[in-house]
């Protein structure tokens, strides 16, 4: 059978990515592969794919694997928001407004204009159970604090914008994203339980329903059983087999809701999607803050996409909030959320 045009151009596609030289024909693709490109493809390094050749076909073995190779990186996309303003000046009634500090006292200091990167992670949510429920969540990160910025990920698009292409992508991204990944894969966790909360209601409701059911029926086979006992007719070998069986019946009910539980048992798998990594320019306010005799300075980020303050992230959990806390550690004054302050 001959490969549809898309399946020949996607094999190009990917071949090519990955260091091989493709070329497209019209019911195939020829194909040079480097050694380890061929070994996890499980084809020869050099192949005909399509036509009569390597079946490239929906639900081929080359296929498959093609897909598995195109899709364990997640696409990501750089580029860069176009404001149309920077804040100038009333820093001073944000401050109490967008972020609160709790204790100390604070002081505008100054305000620069700064370029400074975010990214839009969409992420990808599977519940499996008796049923099957998916969908997707997205999260806004600041991508050096690791800061969750609500709202960033349905603002952004309504902003002219410029992509990049691959190989023209400024240096100004953020190298290190451990703590923004992982900050945002912690809230989209959130966002995914959140989405879910009606279908892991409904497998509740439709457990507690069949282990009542099931409890009703054992307590009704039970005194059937022993009703029936009694009966004249039964033999001594009888009425000992009925007796055995209905003392036997509790623990069999026990093993049917065992089966209940584990066949409306939830599990849940979240995985990233896409990202989307975008530079934008900001007005960045520098502030001092006072605790007792300890001073420190810090840069606060006014962001034009929200139009506010973006929050802080606890230096102990790393939690965002926009409520700061500060303690004296060391001799130095620290930010911290509000659990925090009560952890020692």
């Amino acid at each position: 059978m001959d490969s549809a045009p898309e399946l020949l151009s996607f094999a190009v596609q990917v071949l090519e990515k990955h260091g091989a030289i493709a070329e497209r024909h019209d019911n195939h693709v020829m194909a040079l592969l480097p050694s380890e490109l061929a070994q996890t493809l499980d084809l020869a390094e050099e192949v005909r794919l399509g036509e009569e050749g390597v079946p490239l076909l929906y639900g081929s073995p080359a296929l498959d694997r093609l897909v598995e190779m195109a899709t364990e990186e997640i696409p990501l996309v750089f580029g860069r928001i176009k404001v149309p303003y920077l804040k100038k000046a009333g820093f001073d009634q944000l401050i109490g407004q967008d972020i609160v500090f709790a204790d100390g006292q604070v002081r505008v200091t100054g305000r620069a204009e700064a370029r400074t990167s975010y990214m839009v992670l969409t992420c990808r949510y599977v519940a499996l159970g008796d049923e099957r429920k998916e969908g997707l969540v997205e999260v806004g990160v600041h991508e050096n604090t690791g800061a969750i910025i609500e709202g960033l990920e349905t603002l952004w698009p309504e902003f002219g914008r410029e992509f990049f292409v691959p190989g023209k992508v400024p240096p100004h991204f953020s190298i290190h994203l451990e703590k923004a990944i992982t900050n945002a894969m912690q809230k989209a966790q959130v966002l995914a339980e959140e989405k879910l909360t009606d279908f892991i209601n409904s497998m509740q409701r439709r457990l507690r329903r069949d282990v009542k059911n099931t409890m009703e029926y054992y307590e009704a086979l039970k005194n059937e059983m022993q009703a029936s006992i009694s009966h004249l007719n039964l033999s001594e070998a009888q009425r000992n087999e009925r007796t055995a069986k209905i003392q036997e019946l509790p623990r069999e009910m026990v093993r049917k809701i065992e089966d209940l539980e584990q066949k409306y048992k939830i599990s849940v798998r979240l995985s990233g999607s896409a990202a989307v990594r975008l530079l934008v320019d900001v007005a960045q306010v520098m502030v001092e803050i006072r605790l007792g005799k300890q001073r420190r300075t810090i840069h606060l980020v006014w962001n034009p996409v929200t139009r506010r303050l973006d929050p802080l992230v606890c230096e102990r959990c790393h939690e965002t909030t926009r409520r700061v806390h500060l303690r004296e550690e060391d001799s130095q004054i620290r930010l911290l959320c509000f659990s925090c302050t009560h952890k020692r």
